[in-house]
Order: structure tokens, then sequence, then C-alpha cells
């Protein structure tokens, strides 16, 4: 039997999926508020450019003013609260911030137990914030190694370590980023979405100064590490393949009838795992010959990619673990190309029974006329088996199991810009 190497993959992906661990949307209020000629707090870090303001009116969750409601704004990447600026709701529950210096920040205001947070991009002197509501506040715990802090970016929020495990309180609901600043070594981060009033529970804590952890699965849900804290509707794991003469043998369906790769476990570790046998290819209606095909993808960014591009530029190789049985071709698709010339690269290997470590310095491979600027997608191709058809097998299984997916010298920032 005769494999021909396609170029397929999910193309312009909109659908929601169902996530295992705890995520949310936090939804932000649109409207425009009138501005109060009542300056209720003003000032900002040193080198602020004069004449920037930050308007908002914040309410109670029954929709009243939040008169006097306690606001903190804190740079986005920041979990150095010396420079926070602080200030209070007049009796309306308007707020302005008057001198503050271009830039993305995190705004967080709390009344009376409820709070909320709002991503602030001052741009051009002024962000208007419009009219927004207090909710519930949310709980986080987690697991680290060794003694230390994890702290919040962009929220003035922390709690210590004990015995290797950490509770966090009070916290606004929405997309966080949480860093663990051990007593000695470097700090490592995780991302998460936390809903209004529960509690969650954070993932992996990963070590950021020499690779991004893209993934591995230890969270038990179909999106990749990054994506909580940035979108809901994006970063989502699937397995797209010909239906007419590709058989999955193992997979999984999410909520809306969507295929993915099935989730297994082995001695407390997670990892994705998909298998499918290929079938013959045959002429259809147009005259074309169309061959079996499949693939394992991930989205590193949002689902809509005409709006948004991923630039991988400052990643030097992408590495995973991976075992099974036959012919893989590693890949990556950029949806600005016209359809089939998306993929920018190509790496073939043949997974074994046994996990193997796979690095691939994707700077080497790329095509010609190519360049990394704007990655959607990564992609395993499964190409073809890795034995031939037998009379008692006529259609070998294609096997390919996934893990510990990094971007190796990645900077988060410039990957995913806020």
């Amino acid at each position: 039997m005769n494999f021909s190497r396609k170029n397929f993959y999910f193309s312009n992906m909109r659908k929601s999926y169902r996530t295992l661990a705890v995520t949310a949307v936090l939804g932000f209020g649109l409207g425009l508020s009138a501005c109060s000629d009542d300056k209720v707090a003003g000032g900002g870090p040193s080198g602020s450019e004069a004449g920037n303001a930050i308007t908002a009116q914040i309410l109670t969750a029954d929709a009243k003013p939040a008169a006097l409601a306690k606001v903190k704004l804190i740079e986005s990447e920041s979990i150095d609260v010396k420079d926070a600026i602080d200030a209070k709701t007049d009796k309306d529950g308007k707020l302005v911030i008057e001198d503050v210096a271009d830039g993305n920040y995190t705004l967080e205001a709390t009344l009376e137990g409820n709070a909320l947070q709002l991503n602030v991009n001052v741009k051009d002197g002024k962000a208007e914030l419009g009219t927004n509501k207090l909710g519930k506040t949310a709980k986080v715990s987690g697991t680290v190694e060794g003694p230390g802090i994890v702290k919040v970016r962009g929220l003035d929020h922390s709690a210590k370590v004990v015995d290797g495990s950490f509770d966090m309180d009070s916290l606004p609901a929405g997309p966080i980023s949480l860093v663990f600043v051990p007593e000695k070594g470097d700090t490592s981060s995780t991302y998460l979405k936390i809903v209004e009033g529960a509690k969650a529970q954070a993932s992996t804590f990963a070590d950021e100064s020499v690779y991004l952890l893209l993934d591995d699965f230890q969270d038990s849900n179909y999106q990749n590490r990054f994506m909580p804290a940035h979108t809901y509707d994006g970063g989502w794991w699937y397995l797209s393949y010909a239906e007419k003469n590709v058989t999955p043998v193992v997979m999984s369906t999410n909520s809306v009838g969507g295929t993915t790769p099935a989730l297994d476990e082995e001695d407390g570790n997670i990892f994705a795992h998909a298998a499918v046998k290929f079938g013959e290819a045959f002429i259809s209606s147009t005259g074309d010959k169309q061959w079996p095909w499949a693939s394992i993808g991930v989205e590193l960014g949002m689902s809509n990619k005409e709006l948004y591009c991923n630039d991988i530029s400052s990643v030097e190789s992408i590495s995973f673990k991976a075992r099974g049985s036959g012919n893989i071709i590693f890949t990556m698709i950029d949806e600005t190309k016209e359809e089939g010339k998306r993929e920018i690269m190509a790496y073939e290997f043949s997974p074994s029974s046994e996990w193997d470590s796979y690095d691939v310095s994707i700077k080497d491979l790329i095509f010609p006329d190519y360049t990394l600027k704007c990655v959607n997608q990564l992609l395993w191709k499964l190409s073809s088996p890795a034995v031939p058809a037998t009379e008692d097998d006529p259609n070998p299984t294609i096997d390919l199991q996934l893990d510990d997916i990094k971007l190796v010298g990645g900077d988060r920032l410039s990957i995913w810009k806020r």
C-alpha cells in the first residue's frame, strides 16, 4: 500500500471546547461611562507622561455604584507591588487615575469581599474602561517544590508555601499568571483562569529561563498552558483525519463533537495519545485521488487565526517526548499563506515503543522564503505505518503518544502579546 504525504491540518477552527480543568470567561463591560470632574486618584510612577488618564465606573453585583471601592493598578507583568498605584472610586463608583505612563496594566477593584480585575492598555494618553461589575472572589491552591512564595503577575496577592503547598484566596475572577519565587533558584510560572466564587487547582509550574512548557497535559485539559491567561477561544489540541478512509483506534470526543487525542495516564503521568488505521485511497466524485491522512495538532494562539499571529522568532528549537509506531512528520502552520503552502518546515521521525526525546532545530529546517513571524499551529502528521501490510494485518496501526512539548529559548511576551 502506498501513502502520499499531503498538507492536511485543522484550518480556521472556531469551535468552543469544554475543558476538563476549571476554566471560565470573565466578562468585561463594554459600555463607556461619563468621567467625573472630581480627581479621585492621581499621580503615577516616576517618568509618567502628564495628561494620561484611566477612567472607569465600578458597580456592585446588583448594579449599584461601588462607592469608595479600593483600586490598585500594577504593571501587568510585575510581581513587585512597590510601584503600584492606589486609588478609590467616588460616591458614584467613578474612577479617574491620571498621569499614568503608556503600557499594559492590571486594575483590581475590591469592596466588601467582592472584586474584579481589568486588563488596562494605556495608549495615546488614555484608557476608557467603561462600566464594570464586582463579583465574588475566588481561591487557588497548588503544589510546588521547596519553600518560597507564590505571587500573581499584575495583582497584589501572594501566598507562602507551607510543606510544598499554597492556598490563595480573595482573588478576582478571570485569567491569572502565578509565579513561584523560591528561597533559592529560579522562578517558575503557571497560568489559569479562575471562576467567580470557585476554587481552582493550579497546574504545573515551569521554569521559563530556558524553555517555555507549552503542555505536559497534567491539568487534564485540551488547551495549551498559556491560553487560559490570554483567551478562552484558542490554544486547543485536536485530532483531524479523513473520515472516509481512516479509522480512529485511540481518540476522544469533546462536547461539541470535535475529535481530540485521548489523555492517557501512566504512573501518574498524563500524556496525549492517538492511533489510526489507514484504508485504501479512492477516487472522489471530482476525479481526484483521496489519500488517507491524520494529524494531531495544537493551536498556539487564538482560534480566529485571521486576527492573530504568533511570532516564534525567539524560539531556537521545539522539543517533545514521543513514543508509538509509524512514520510521523512534525511541521508548523502559517495560515497567512495560501492553502496548500502553509507548512513552513518538516521533520520526520519514527517513534519506538519507549519514550524518546526529540529536539527539532526549527531555524535549520525552515523552508526558503518562510519565516517564524506567524505560526498558528504545531502539527504532527501521522504519515504511514512503520510496518508493511500483511494478510493478517492489512491496515497496520499508526500510533503516536506525545508529552512535554517545549519551546526552547522562547520569549513568552513576544509570542503571546497582550
